[in-house]
């Protein structure tokens, strides 16, 4: 059996803006310049998602606003 995934992030991850979610939209999604893609991904065969989760809540959601 085979079948593709191709939603982008599921529902209940794209609600709330979340403090990684939101030092990924600082960084600009730039993997390489996060430090939790080098802790968990670097060396693995999965990717990390965060992008995804972004541009869905910045969809949502718009931009995280700045904390004071």
């Amino acid at each position: 059996m085979s079948y593709r995934y191709n939603v982008s992030c599921s529902e209940t991850v794209s609600k709330n803006w979340t403090p990684s979610a939101i030092d990924c939209y600082k960084l600009g999604c730039a993997c390489s310049k996060c430090n939790l893609n080098k802790l968990y991904f670097v060396n693995s065969i999965f990717k990390c998602r965060m992008k995804e989760t972004v541009i869905e809540l910045v969809r949502k959601l718009g931009v995280p606003e700045e904390e004071e």
